[in-house]
C-alpha cells in the first residue's frame, strides 16, 4: 500500500508521454517523462515520503528535475495534475489505444484521427476492416492487412490467459532464445516463473553482451507475430495467440540480479529494496550495490544473500511473509514434481478419457510413476459417458487384468470420480462405492446454489464414510465459471475432523483449489493430493502446474498424499474408512 502513489504518479507521467507523443513535442521532453515514470515505479520509499523533504528531497530522485517535481507535489496535494487535464482536452484518450497497435507510431495515429476521425480500437478496426483506411497516403493492401492482424494480437493480449494454456509455448521460445549464439543464459521471469494461475504476458531475461543483436534476432524468431518496440535492452513483441512478451536483457554479471527483479511481485520487490536501503545498498535488476561497487548479482543465491537471507523459491515471491522466514533462515521446504509418485485423477475410455487402461498403465510408466488413479465418471454427468452402477464391477476387473499384466508397475488404482448431488447425497450406492480403492467427490451441476445450501451439500458429501477426496472443490473454470459459494472455514475445519484429503487439480483452466484457499487449508492441516483430472495423454504435463499451485500455498511433501509410496498410500485410504 505505501508505494501506491508511486505507481499512480508513474503513470501519469507516463500517459503525459504517450500525450505529447502524439502531438510532435520535443522528443527530449518525452523521454524525460518516460525517464521519470520508471524512476518512480523503482523508488523503494513512498513518494509522499520523499515529498515531506520538499523539492529539494524530490529532486534527488534520479530522473526528476524541478518542472516534474512541482508536477509530484501537485498531484499529492490535489490528486491532479494540470498538464494532463490540459493534454487530455487535446489527445482522444481511444488514440492512446491506437497508438499501441504494432505498426502504428504518433504520426500515422494522428492522420487516422484527422482524416478518419479513429478515436479507438473499435474505429480503427471499421477503417481497417472497410478498406476506407486506402483512401489515406501510406497505406496499401498488405500494410491494411497487416495493420489487422496486429490488432488482433493487441485486443487479445489485453485478456489475462491461464497459465497452463501459454506456458508451453513460452518454453519453445525460451529454447530457441537460447539458442542465439550471443545469449549466454536465459529464462522466463514474471508471473509465469511464480506459477500464478493466470498471466496477462509472459517476461523472458537474457544475459548477453550484444543486447542490440539479440534484441533483433528475439524479434525474428518463428514464433513472433508482431514487434512493438525494439531497443538495445529490450523487446516487446507479441505471439500468437495474441500474447505479449516482454524480453530484458542484462549483462551476464546481472543475469541473477536481472532474474530476481523481473520474477517476484511488485510488492515483494519492494520490500526487498527498503532492507537493501537500510543496509546502506541499493538494489536493482543490474546487482546488489554499495556506491559504485556490485557486490552481487551473477546469481539470485548471491542477490539474496547479500541482503541477509536465504534464497526464496519463485512461488513463494508475493510479500506474504516468506521474506521474514528467508532471514530467519526459517523457509519451509516445498513439494516438487521430482517427488510425485503418481497422478490421483485420471480418466480411461471408460467414462470419458481418450486411452485404454493398458495404454494409461504404458503412460505412467514413461513418467516413472509407481502409480495411477483411475477416477472416471459417474453417471450423473451424462455428457461425460459416466460409468453405470451396474458396470462398475466390470470395470474394476479390467483394472485388475491390467496390473496383473503389468505387476503392479505402475499400479492402476481403482477409484471413480463421484457427483456431489444437490443434496449432498452420492451418485453411487454404498456398494458400489466399498469396492472402490479410492472415491473422489466433486460438483458438476447447481453450481449457483446460495452459500449455506451449498455448504451443507459439501459436508454432507464428505462425511460419508466411504469418501477420501473432495476434488475441484470450488468447481471453477477460469474466465468461464465462478467458483461455488461455500464456508470454506466450516468445510476445511470439518475435514480435518475427519482425516479427509482436498485436491488441487492442476488442468490448466481449473487450478483447484485456488493458492489462496489452499494456504488457508493448510493453516488448517489439511492433507492434500494433487492430480491433473487428465483425458487423454498430454494433460498429464499438468501436473506441473499443480505442483506449482502447491508450491504457492507452500505446502511440503509431508502434506501431499501422492509424494507417498503405494502401499502407504493404500493403507492411508483404509484408515480413512475406519475412521
Amino acid at each position: 500500500m505505501k508505494a501506491m502513489k508511486n505507481a499512480e504518479v508513474a503513470e501519469i507521467f507516463e500517459e503525459i508521454a504517450d500525450m505529447l507523443e502524439f502531438l510532435g513535442d520535443n522528443p527530449f521532453r518525452i523521454r524525460a517523462y518516460r525517464n521519470a515514470a520508471r524512476a518512480l515505479f523503482d523508488l523503494e520509499d513512498p513518494v509522499e515520503e520523499v515529498a515531506k523533504g520538499g523539492l529539494e528531497a524530490l529532486e534527488e530522485i534520479p530522473g526528476i528535475g524541478h518542472d516534474l517535481a512541482l508536477k509530484i507535489l501537485e498531484y499529492l496535494k490535489t490528486g491532479k495534475v494540470r498538464k494532463l487535464e490540459e493534454l487530455k482536452a487535446k489527445v482522444p484518450r481511444g488514440v492512446l489505444e491506437v497508438m499501441r497497435v504494432p505498426g502504428v507510431g504518433p504520426k500515422t495515429a494522428k492522420l487516422l484521427y484527422e482524416k478518419l476521425g479513429v478515436d479507438s480500437l473499435e474505429a480503427f478496426r471499421k477503417v481497417l476492416e472497410s478498406g476506407e483506411v486506402l483512401k489515406l497516403p501510406g497505406f496499401g493492401e498488405r500494410k491494411r492487412e497487416r495493420l489487422l492482424k496486429n490488432l488482433d494480437l493487441v485486443e487479445a493480449a489485453s485478456k489475462r490467459w491461464p497459465l497452463g494454456a501459454v506456458l508451453y509455448e513460452a518454453r519453445e521460445l525460451l529454447r530457441l532464445l537460447k539458442e542465439l549464439p550471443e545469449v549466454e543464459d536465459a529464462a522466463i521471469a514474471g508471473s509465469a516463473r511464480r506459477y500464478k494461475e493466470t498471466v496477462g504476458d509472459l517476461d523472458f531475461l537474457a544475459a548477453t553482451r550484444e543486447g542490440a543483436k539479440v534484441a533483433e534476432a528475439f524479434a525474428q524468431l518463428a514464433p513472433v507475430k508482431a514487434v512493438y518496440a525494439l531497443g538495445p535492452g529490450k523487446a516487446t513483441v507479441y505471439i500468437s495467440p495474441g500474447i505479449q512478451v516482454d524480453l530484458k536483457i542484462v549483462p551476464p554479471e546481472s543475469f541473477g540480479a536481472g532474474l530476481q527483479y523481473f520474477t517476484g511481485s511488485k510488492a515483494h520487490g519492494i520490500h526487498l529494496r527498503r532492507i537493501a536501503q537500510q543496509m546502506g545498498l541499493k538494489l536493482n535488476e543490474y546487482g546488489v550495490w554499495r556506491g559504485e561497487e556490485q557486490i552481487a548479482g551473477a546469481t539470485e543465491e548471491e542477490v539474496y544473500a547479500a541482503l541477509g537471507m536465504d534464497w526464496i523459491p519463485p512461488p513463494m515471491r508475493e510479500d506474504l511473509g516468506e521474506i521474514e522466514l528467508a532471514q530467519q533462515h526459517a523457509l519451509p521446504r516445498l513439494v516438487t514434481l521430482e517427488e510425485i509418485r503418481g497422478d490421483l485423477q485420471v480418466h480411461s475410455k471408460w467414462s470419458d478419457g481418450k486411452h485404454t487402461l493398458e495404454e494409461l498403465a504404458r503412460f505412467a510408466a514413461e513418467m516413472g510413476y509407481a502409480y495411477l488413479a483411475v477416477t472416471d465418471h459417474s453417471p450423473a454427468v451424462r455428457v461425460a459417458g459416466g460409468v453405470p452402477p451396474e458396470k462398475m464391477k466390470e470395470r474394476i476387473a479390467e483394472i485388475r487384468r491390467v496390473n496383473e499384466k503389468t505387476g503392479g508397475r505402475p499400479y492402476l488404482i481403482a477409484g471413480a470420480e463421484v457427483d456431489i448431488l444437490p443434496d449432498g447425497s452420492l451418485d453411487y450406492p454404498d456398494e458400489v462405492l466399498a469396492e472402490l480403492e479410492l472415491v473422489l467427490v466433486s460438483i458438476h451441476s447447481r453450481f449457483s446454489m446460495d452459500e449455506e445450501a451449498m455448504t451443507r451439500r459439501i459436508l454432507r458429501a464428505i462425511e460419508h464414510p466411504l469418501v477420501h477426496v473432495l476434488a475441484h472443490p470450488t468447481a471453477r473454470l477460469i474466465g468461464k465459471r465462478a467458483p461455488v459459494k461455500a464456508d470454506w472455514e466450516k468445510v476445511f475445519a470439518r475435514m480435518k475432523e475427519l482425516g479427509k484429503a482436498v485436491e488441487i487439480d492442476g488442468y490448466y483452466d481449473r487450478m483447484d483449489l485456488p493458492d489462496v484457499l489452499a494456504r488457508r487449508a493448510r493453516e488448517y492441516g489439511l492433507t492434500f493430493t494433487l492430480s491433473t483430472d487428465a483425458h487423454q495423454k498430454d494433460h498429464l504435463r499438468f501436473m506441473e502446474l499443480a505442483v506449482g499451485n502447491a508450491q504457492r500455498a507452500w505446502l511440503g511433501p509431508e502434506q501431499v498424499l501422492n509424494t507417498l509410496p503405494l502401499e502407504k498410500l493404500l493403507q492411508w485410504a483404509k484408515d480413512v474408512r475406519k475412521g
